[in-house]
């Protein structure tokens, strides 16, 4: 009879959509423990991310984007029993880039926002920290899985994050028309 470790390392092995979806059902009791700890530093982060969407002033909430989601792949990675500590700076320039990109993202639709809304200044800010926590959350959504699954997640690059995160708008977990803290929040508080 298989192992779950083995089980895992199988799906692993694969690398297809399909297994990645059984490796999720093979679960032990402490793979639950992790996961359970793992989604709460999630949820911690998330929280914080969406607030790094709050601060005005380019660069330093990219700045602050980055360290936040930096020290939470750091946390996951205790938690999974990975040792990244050497590979701190590749990880923080990997999240940097997704987090100046989101910012990007975040400053165009609030720009559109902007032209149609009176209230300018506050669509703006909502739409960066609203991004800023999707992306948080997904980022680490993205990494719980890969390192469920064996893999190091000083391996996970940019193109990962933006492939994930495409896919995650194609299958429609993000909505545009959802873009608001107090969606954010709620769903937070109900995951």
């Amino acid at each position: 009879m298989p192992t779950a470790k083995k089980t895992l390392q199988e799906a692993a092995a694969l690398a297809s959509d399909k297994a990645v979806e059984v490796a999720k059902h093979v679960m032990t009791p402490e793979l639950e423990a992790k996961r359970q700890e793992a989604n709460a530093i999630i949820r911690r982060y998330t929280l914080f991310g969406t607030v790094t969407g709050l601060i005005p002033n380019f660069g330093l909430d990219v700045v602050a984007a980055t360290a936040v989601q930096t020290k939470m792949i750091k946390d996951m990675a205790d938690v999974y029993g990975f040792d990244i500590d050497d590979q701190l700076l590749r990880t923080a320039i990997t999240t940097g880039v997704t987090a100046l990109g989101g910012r990007i993202l975040s400053e165009m639709a609030s720009m559109l926002a902007d032209s149609i809304s009176p209230l300018k200044m506050f669509l703006g800010s909502a739409t960066q920290a609203a991004v800023s926590g999707f992306l948080t959350l997904e980022i680490g959504n993205l990494y719980q899985s890969r390192m469920e699954l064996g893999e190091n997640p000083a391996d996970i690059g940019i193109m990962d994050i933006v492939n994930h995160i495409v896919a995650q708008v194609q299958e429609g977990k993000w909505d545009p028309s959802k873009l608001s803290l107090v969606h954010q929040m709620g769903a937070l508080a109900g995951k």
